[in-house]
């Protein structure tokens, strides 16, 4: 994956300030910053979900103990790992997938369950981002509880 951004902050990139950082990217030789303490630095973002990389000080911090103990998935067809839910894990047996949400510190159905990455945290299949107001909002069909603009089909693909 190329990199889209580069920073050139002050103040140790360790806050969503940070280009790199707010735009969930590890820093590198192409930034210009100054006592770089990017929490995904030296990270494989590749194999985790968007949750997992705006929490990434919480996730690592899990021991390898923790991520290697077995969950019972919510349809109850099997017991996976919490690593394999970093990121999609499709159940093998009725393939609904699931991801681990350290918003809600609970393993969520990705039809039900998405990650607001502006807002920064997980919310209900029935909310939706509003671009008017830059705030989530319930409602499929209805307008916006922050400043009242109508959902566009655009706004949920």
């Amino acid at each position: 994956m190329k990199k889209k951004f580069s920073c050139k902050c002050k103040s140790g990139c360790d806050s969503r300030r940070c280009s790199c950082l707010k735009n969930n990217e590890p820093c590198d030789e192409s930034c210009k910053c100054k006592d770089c303490q990017n929490p995904i630095n030296g990270v494989d973002t590749e194999s985790l979900s968007i949750c997992t990389i705006q929490n990434i000080r919480e996730y690592k911090t899990l021991t390898t103990e923790e991520l290697e103990k077995k969950h019972e998935l919510p349809c109850e067809c099997e017991k996976v790992s919490l690593k394999l839910l970093m990121d999609q894990y499709s159940c093998s047996k009725c393939n609904t997938v699931y991801w681990y949400s350290f918003c809600w510190d609970e393993i969520v159905d990705d039809d039900h369950t998405w990650h607001c990455e502006i807002c920064g945290t997980c919310r209900d299949w029935r909310e939706w981002h509003c671009d008017e107001c830059n705030k989530c909002t319930y409602g499929v069909t209805l307008p916006c509880e922050n400043c009242n603009r109508q959902a566009r089909y655009s706004d949920y693909y």
